[in-house]
């Protein structure tokens, strides 16, 4: 048996459990590098519902990291949905354990205690080794028990993060700037922008969203419903350029002070 490795990630657990405890966005970069410790991976799926609007903004960074996408629609429960990645995810845990013996080590990023049975057959009948790396906090104990190996993912509060906020107002005001005429601001074409990897001197990718909902929180961004080109409504946010910070990040800098 070789040492390489298989990558299975249930995205809506850790998606779901990164923004519920730390207002984080997925990181995908560092969830391949954490994997690749473990040695060459041969093997790596994520598992979700497609169709949901913040899962499908993932597709090409999972294309960009050679994830394959394996999309698990949800089924109807009368007046709920049910989820069905656990069942695909055990699946093909079980397969590849059965047909891939070249595989040796098994990182599985989720925390639900579902996976029990099929981790502790991986490891006990199988002889693989499994590495539970979940988001901190919401890991099952008995499943880190039953795998025998945990590597949480690395996330802390994004208040514990220190962001040079001056040089954040400096980038926000570059967006507003590049908006064409009649272009209204929004929070989620910004969240886009500040994100870019060019930014992340600044602010890393993944914790965008909630840096940018503290600075509405605190009044440096403001928000407002604005009638767009098309005739609908539009929340813009946009920077309160009265705010202090704002004055002292911008001064010298060139800005726009209103939109159509």
């Amino acid at each position: 048996m070789s040492n390489e490795v298989a990558l299975f990630i249930d995205l809506e657990n850790i998606t779901t459990g990164l923004w519920n405890k730390f207002q984080q966005s997925p990181d995908l970069a560092s969830w391949v590098e954490k994997a690749r410790k473990y040695g060459p991976i041969s093997f790596a799926r994520a598992y979700g519902d497609f169709s949901q609007p913040h899962l499908a903004r993932l597709e090409s960074d999972l294309r960009a990291f050679g994830i394959e996408r394996f999309d698990c629609p949800t089924k109807p429960r009368g007046p709920v949905t049910q989820s069905t990645v656990d069942s695909n995810v055990i699946f093909d845990l079980f397969e590849v354990g059965q047909d891939r013996p070249n595989i040796s080590t098994f990182v599985l990023m989720a925390g639900d205690s579902d996976y029990i049975r099929i981790v502790a057959r991986l490891r006990n009948r199988l002889d693989r080794e499994v590495i539970v790396a979940g988001v901190p906090g919401s890991i099952s104990r008995d499943l880190v028990r039953a795998a025998g190996n945990e590597d949480p993912l690395d996330a802390v509060p994004v208040e514990d993060i220190e962001v040079d906020e001056l040089s954040l107002i400096q980038i926000i005001n570059n967006y507003e700037v590049s908006r064409k005429p009649g272009i209204l601001p929004t929070f989620r074409y910004l969240a886009t922008y500040v994100s870019d990897l060019r930014n992340s001197h600044v602010i890393s990718p993944q914790i965008v969203p909630a840096k940018l909902n503290d600075l509405v929180r605190r009044g440096i961004l403001e928000q407002y419903e604005a009638i767009g080109n098309a005739g609908t409504p539009v929340r813009v946010t946009r920077l309160n350029r009265d705010e202090p910070i704002v004055l002292k990040a911008l001064e010298g800098q060139v800005t726009v002070q209103d939109f159509a």
